[in-house]
């Protein structure tokens, strides 16, 4: 029998793990000091943006602290002045209301009404274009109104579902339309007196 001789030596297995595995670390140890070195800038960064933004909120808390001192020093009486003022600038909307009402010829009716500062936009159905001409001149005649534009005028029909297509061409469409209405404000405030 041959006996067996093996010549390599067992460190050099050894030799090649430990590098390895030194490499592994030193490759690791890099990985890390990196990952500070960004976090860091990051933080960094974040901390000027919150500096900036604490400096910015400081000098408008100022300014807001000096504002509201100004108004209470300025505001004695405050809410006698400001119940006089809305009291002078109110007007009735009633007797505007009630006198568009009165105008309205027979089958017209009043769909919606907004109020803005200086007038009022309605919109009214009517059945035919002659009623709503006789509306529009009734209102040119009312002393309430300084002026009267009609800014759009739309037909429709009243659906019925129980309706065949053949009766159908008997309805006549009525008419949708939107009317702008400048309020006379010297009448209005002298309560619908001639000044």
């Amino acid at each position: 029998m041959v006996p067996e001789i093996n010549l390599l030596p067992k460190m050099e297995r050894q030799k090649s793990n430990s590098i390895l595995i030194t490499a592994i670390g030193f490759i690791l140890f890099i990985t890390v000091i990196l990952l500070f070195f960004v976090q860091y800038f990051s933080i960094k960064g974040d901390i000027e943006t919150l500096t900036a933004e604490e400096t910015y909120s400081v000098a408008e808390r100022e300014d807001l602290t000096q504002l509201v001192n100004e108004i209470n020093m300025s505001g004695q009486g405050n809410i006698q002045t400001s119940v006089s003022f809305a009291e002078s600038v109110s007007k009735p909307v009633s007797p505007l209301l009630i006198e568009v009402n009165a105008l309205l010829e027979e089958h017209t009716y009043l769909r919606e009404y907004d109020f803005t500062n200086q007038s009022i936009n309605i919109t009214i159905d009517v059945e035919t274009m002659m009623s709503l001409s006789k509306f529009v001149d009734n209102l040119l005649v009312s002393e309430y109104f300084s002026d009267v534009k009609v800014e759009s005028v739309t037909n429709f029909e009243l659906s019925n579902s129980t309706e065949s297509i053949e009766e159908r061409f008997e309805i006549i469409p009525r008419y949708s339309a939107i009317i702008n209405l400048d309020v006379n404000q010297s009448y209005l405030e002298n309560g619908g007196v001639t000044p």
